[in-house]
């Protein structure tokens, strides 16, 4: 089938101190790419992710928990079933202010142009 590609989960990696993420990947052919990265990340309780900036253009959906994104320009309280944009090249992190996991999926892609 070349319209449709299961999908699986990755390893589990440490990003940081409290912060682990997983990369979905494909099954099968090794040559299918994909024009988005889609992972999947979770901060244990009051853990910080590190401040980061990248080319990509990204989108949070917050699956669980509570916290803050923090940007250059000011803090945004979130919450579960959050959706977060997030622009490209803006250094961006993650608290969580929460007594239990903050966990979301990412879904980024660089603008062609």
């Amino acid at each position: 089938m070349k319209n449709a590609q299961l999908m699986t989960l990755g390893d589990i990696t440490v990003y940081s101190p409290g912060v682990l993420i997983q990369d979905v990947k494909g099954i099968g052919d090794p040559k299918t790419t994909c024009p988005v990265e889609l992972i999947e990340f979770r901060l244990d309780p009051f853990a910080v992710s590190t401040p980061h900036s990248h080319p990509s253009t990204e989108i949070w959906r917050i699956t669980s928990g509570h916290g803050q994104v923090m940007t250059d320009d000011g803090e945004l309280a979130v919450k579960s079933g959050d959706l977060v944009f997030l622009r490209p090249d803006q250094t961006h992190y993650l608290e969580n202010r929460g007594s239990e996991v903050l966990s979301a999926l990412s879904i980024s892609w660089k603008e062609t142009r």
